[in-house]
């Protein structure tokens, strides 16, 4: 090998020592600012009377177990069915610092009457939604997944005691982020997108009948 290739080859390994230390450094650098929310303090009961008797989830309250501040927190509930099955006002804090715990006392009205049973028992699925920003602009999608089961006789004992309230199982729980950059670029590209569909009407058609033909396919 000639002495120029032995320069250009001792010239990638501190371009890639470099790489690293600002991958690490990148990393470190988020999980300081890392906001991480959880919700605590489950509760489950009936409200009123006869027929106008309701039942209720509750959790009391929001803590941020993160090591960085949550900025413009915003929790509801993702789409619940048609007609609905549970119900949420939406809950919003200005900041949650790292360690902090914000009483809500927030009620999830469940709708039985919505429900179709599933051999024998009702199940409603309960999906909330944390959105939140870190101090640098980051934002975080939480996802916390929940499976009520209408409270019975013929409710197994394995329902009511692991579980975060009788008859409600935490599931899965996903936590998506997005920097900055690709924030500012979805917003541009949508923007694009959609003066491109009101100057040409053809491509929302297509759009729309490529969104039909694939759900009626993906039922398949």
């Amino acid at each position: 090998m000639t002495a120029a290739v032995w320069s250009a080859v001792a010239a990638i390994f501190p371009a890639i020592s470099s790489f690293l230390i600002f991958l690490i450094q990148r990393g470190n650098l988020r999980a300081s600012v890392r906001p991480e929310l959880i919700l605590t303090d489950w509760e489950r009961h009936v409200e009123g009377e006869g027929d106008a008797a309701r039942e209720v989830l509750c959790f009391r309250n929001i803590r941020n177990v993160g090591r960085g501040a949550a900025m413009h927190v915003h929790l509801n509930l993702d789409w619940s069915g048609d007609p609905p099955t549970a119900a949420l006002g939406t809950i919003s804090r200005p900041i949650l610092a790292p360690g902090e715990v914000d009483q809500v006392d927030a009620q999830i009205h469940l709708f039985w009457k919505n429900v179709a049973p599933q051999k024998g028992m009702k199940f409603i699925h309960i999906k909330l939604v944390i959105f939140c920003w870190d101090t640098v602009g980051n934002r975080y999608e939480t996802r916390n997944s929940l499976l009520v089961v209408e409270l019975s006789e013929s409710v197994t004992v394995a329902w009511t005691t692991y579980s975060i309230a009788p008859g409600v199982t935490e599931g899965p729980r996903h936590v998506t982020f997005r920097s900055v950059w690709f924030l500012k670029l979805s917003r541009r590209v949508q923007r694009h997108w959609k003066q491109l569909q009101e100057s040409f009407p053809q491509i929302a058609k297509t759009q729309k009948l490529a969104r039909e033909w694939w759900a009626k396919n993906k039922k398949k």
